[in-house]
């Protein structure tokens, strides 16, 4: 193999290795009672867990220092995980996103940097990057160029439980749930009941212009 040959090889393995560090999945769990608590003013960090595809070999060792990096931006007690996928490396990061409304969110985002959180409007919650996720992006620039993390991920479900004594409907536009698309969603759930609902990302996806956002009426 030519000198040519060996680098468009290296730099397509490069290509396939950063690039797909970008999150494929992204999971949050969201109680009913977590809106009232929040429009009464609370911040509540809620449970998220992210999952990564990693294709190709880290020679250089650049995974752990990416890692160390991102720590400085979720919560202490966040979880790293690589176990082996089909294709590769899986990396899942179970952490949490603080929600609460845009006022209480300016206050404690400052004290405690997030690269996401679920701003909550009333009945609608709407899930943002914050200045953070450009800050640990240029920082990770600076491991390899080619590295960063970009929303929204592949697929974003929300589990949404139920936990009030009256029935709530949840409304979505374009989400899947149960693996059936649709377009304009609702549906109501008693206490203790469950629904789930998924935001499909990608250029052709509305979301990759406006923020996944859903509402939780009360009946």
């Amino acid at each position: 193999m030519n000198k040519k040959s060996n680098f468009v090889l290296m730099f397509l393995i490069s290509i396939l290795f950063f690039s797909a560090c970008k999150p494929d999945k992204l999971e949050i769990e969201v109680y009913t009672s977590d809106i009232q608590s929040v429009n009464a003013g609370e911040v509540i960090e809620i449970p998220l867990k992210a999952s990564f595809s990693l294709m190709g070999e880290d020679k250089d060792n650049q995974l752990p220092k990416a890692t160390e990096l991102a720590k400085k931006y979720l919560a202490e007690d966040s979880e790293f995980v690589i176990t082996k996928g089909t294709f590769g490396k899986v990396m899942s990061i179970v952490t949490s996103v603080p929600m609460g409304t845009k006022k209480s969110l300016t206050k404690y985002i400052k004290k405690n940097p997030r690269p996401i959180m679920l701003e909550v409007s009333e009945n609608k919650i709407f899930l943002k990057t914050t200045a953070n996720l450009q800050t640990l992006n240029s920082e990770l620039k600076d491991i390899n160029f080619m590295l960063s993390v970009d929303l929204p991920a592949k697929s974003t479900i929300f589990r949404i439980t139920s936990d009030s004594k009256k029935k709530v409907t949840i409304i979505a536009t374009a989400i899947f749930s149960e693996k059936k698309p649709y377009l304009n969603f609702e549906k109501s759930i008693k206490r203790r009941k469950s629904v789930v609902v998924e935001f499909k990302g990608g250029d052709g996806s509305v979301y990759s212009e406006i923020p996944i956002q859903f509402k939780i009426n009360t009946n």
